[in-house]
């Protein structure tokens, strides 16, 4: 059964190509574009910045149709789009007969030195928890969720496209790694031998996967449908939990071997 899982490990991790940090290709930044107003006011019209700052939603509740960047919005629809204009300091863009104004806002990131201090405390934690067999399981539990829930919100923090491939994409050797944890909690309540070795993979499996995500630990504004803070919570726990159960299981592996 090991052989069979390092196999798949390398199977899975080598050829591709890594999960996107945030789903939809958004990117973390220090900045963000917003919407202020409609002036004068438009009655059921609303104008939106969506997909993280980098498109304008203008959804037409109204009687009569709009033009806006070239383009006819009809009463009942919602038009998306890019516009370069909305990247400078101050904006507007005209809307039938009104301006939709905004801003971009700037805020810098936090200092990434403590978020990496802190992934190195977790997988510090993870590896003396992966010497315990009998606590591997929960340690899978507690990593696998987080990145889960990361992958979640980012594909969440997406408008306008399907969730299941914005999921598929953000989630990466996830997805393998995922059905994997189950088989280690499987195994741990079981007692099998094998639950350090699964667990050692699992963890090794969801580091590659966060790897992309330490952009998220440097900038203020993350793409993701929840707190900043909340999503470097659950990357360092992808991160420093995996690499710690990821050392930890084969060390617990290496030491069950030499009593044999």
């Amino acid at each position: 059964m090991r052989t069979l899982l390092l196999v798949l490990l390398l199977l899975v991790v080598t050829p591709a190509t890594p999960a996107q940090a945030h789903a939809g290709g958004l990117t973390p930044q220090d900045h963000l574009s917003r919407v202020t107003e409609i002036d004068p006011p438009l009655p059921g019209v609303t104008a939106t910045m969506v997909n993280h700052g980098t498109q304008v939603e203008i959804i037409n509740g109204g009687a009569t149709e709009l033009t806006v960047a070239g383009h006819v919005v009809a009463a009942g629809e919602t038009y998306r789009f890019r516009d370069e204009r909305t990247t400078a300091p101050q904006w507007e863009l005209r809307l039938g007969t009104s301006v939709v104004k905004g801003r971009v806002d700037t805020a810098p990131g936090p200092n990434p030195l403590w978020w990496l201090l802190f992934t190195a405390v977790l997988a510090l934690g993870g590896y003396f928890l992966g010497r315990a067999r009998a606590m591997l399981a929960v340690g899978v539990v507690v990593v696998t969720v987080a990145h889960a829930w990361h992958a979640v919100g980012s594909a969440l923090a997406v408008t306008g496209q399907s969730f299941v491939p914005l999921l598929i994409g953000a989630s990466g050797v996830g997805l393998v790694a995922w059905p994997l944890a189950a088989v280690a909690v499987v195994s741990a309540v079981r007692r099998k031998p094998a639950t350090a070795f699964v667990a050692a993979v699992v963890g090794a499996m969801l580091v590659v996967a966060g790897i992309p995500d330490f952009d998220s630990f440097r900038f203020s504004q993350l793409p993701f449908a929840g707190s900043a803070d909340l999503d470097r919570l659950l990357v360092a726990l992808t991160l420093g939990g995996g690499l710690g159960l990821a050392a930890g299981g084969f060390d617990n592996m290496r030491k069950a071997g030499s009593t044999t």
